[in-house]
């Protein structure tokens, strides 16, 4: 492989992000803004709805109501309810905190450790992934 054929390739890749990225911005701008606000109208009235004390129950499973074959589309609610305070449940909050502070903690140490051990060439950096990113030039 050499330097010119990989910056032709490269150049091939950036005019079809180009070509993309540009019409992703037309399509967002025809159809990703009105289909994000009726989102989020139904969002807001979703909420509202379940605070109030609607049952939703009629918009899950097999026979949900938002469930519109013409379109192929299925719109899903996720409810995600969480317990009120309890000091039995917050024992057990600050235990997780407690252990997930020092799993930081170590994962740090292991990353000095690491440049350490390659610094005195005791191990080596290997390339575990390779990634590409496009953006604008600004």
């Amino acid at each position: 492989m050499k330097t010119s054929e990989l910056v032709d390739l490269g150049e091939i890749a950036a005019q079809a992000w180009d070509e993309c990225d540009v019409a992703l911005g037309q399509l967002t701008e025809s159809f990703g803004k009105p289909y994000e606000a009726a989102r989020d109208n139904l969002l807001r009235d979703v909420k509202l709805a379940e605070q109030e004390g609607l049952d939703l129950s009629v918009f899950s499973g097999e026979h949900s109501r938002f469930k519109f074959r013409q379109y192929d589309t299925n719109i899903v609610i996720r409810i995600h309810k969480k317990p009120t305070p309890h000091t039995k449940l917050e024992k057990i909050a600050q235990r997780i905190e407690k252990l997930e502070h020092e799993l930081k903690a170590l994962k740090l140490k292991l990353k000095h450790e690491a440049e350490q051990l390659v610094h005195s060439g005791e191990c080596d950096n290997v390339t575990s992934k390779v990634v590409l990113a496009f953006n604008r030039i600004k």
